[in-house]
């Protein structure tokens, strides 16, 4: 499993303490200390960073636990197809669960609806490449996955009780599902909104679902926009900080601030925001 190291938390609570100081200076009357606003700011987003980490974690270890049993259990039998349903439903962001084989073709899926995909040859994704390499867990970017959708995949190997590697175990998930159960709570009665997006540019999750799955770099929709499209260089570029931008909202272009920070699992790294208008 994959954790952020203290000392960077206590430097990211700094950043974020700073960046709710803006908030407040920026927006809030003059009765409410800035203070007061910059550690609302700052617990919103490290909420959201926990609670992100913590989900990412909790589907990791489900299925850390479930290759070992498929370690006891061959990769292909009836025992095998019961621990990867029993898997499937531990999570409302979990699409399907699969196993590979130590060659990566795909051998068994669960639920039965994504039994079509078995047989797959996975080895042209790298999250495959990696895991057949180097036998340790990973989480991918979002990909178009065997079951031809996009989604974000977490494998860890499977080894049987010879400690011989016999293939993976993945989770297939939907980020914005994972994600919508924390943010929500996270900002509930706050004015922030929440993005996550992949280094890459790639929107995983928005309070605007219409966002989602753009590619931040390349849509059309923020060309106009270059101290956006300036932001979001410096959101995948570090992994913390913050940012003003304009970006237009009912037809007028309004200023934004966003401060972020990451939330990972096995090296994958996903930038996590509040944004708020400030004018």
């Amino acid at each position: 499993m994959s954790s952020l190291p203290y000392p960077w938390i206590v430097a990211a609570v700094a950043v974020l303490i700073a960046a709710g100081a803006g908030f407040a200076m920026l927006n809030q009357p003059a009765a409410v200390p800035a203070g007061e606003s910059a550690l609302d700011a700052a617990a919103v987003l490290l909420r959201l960073q926990s609670g992100i980490a913590a989900a990412l974690e909790t589907l990791d270890g489900r299925l850390s636990h479930a290759a070992s049993d498929l370690g006891g259990t061959g990769l292909n039998d009836a025992a095998a197809r019961g621990v990867l349903l029993n898997l499937s439903v531990t999570d409302p962001a979990i699409v399907d669960c699969t196993v590979s084989d130590a060659g990566g073709t795909l051998i068994a899926a669960e639920p039965a609806a994504y039994h079509g995909v078995e047989g797959a040859d996975l080895r042209d994704q790298p999250n495959v490449r990696h895991i057949l390499a180097s036998k340790r867990p990973i989480m991918s970017e979002v990909i178009t996955v065997a079951e031809g959708f996009p989604a974000a995949v977490i494998s860890t190997p499977v080894f049987t009780n010879e400690s011989r590697f016999a293939g993976f175990a993945s989770v297939v998930f939907r980020p914005e599902v994972l994600i919508a159960g924390v943010a929500g709570p996270a900002i509930n009665g706050t004015p922030f909104q929440v993005m996550v997006v992949q280094t890459d540019g790639r929107v995983l999750y928005d309070t605007d679902p219409a966002q989602v799955g753009r590619m931040t770099f390349e849509d059309p929709l923020y060309a106009d926009y270059p101290d956006l499209l300036d932001a979001a260089r410096r959101v995948a570029a570090g992994r913390y900080g913050t940012a003003t931008y304009g970006f237009a909202v009912d037809g007028e272009t309004v200023e934004k601030e966003i401060a972020w920070t990451t939330a990972g699992l096995h090296g994958a790294e996903w930038r996590v925001a509040v944004i708020r208008e400030v004018g």
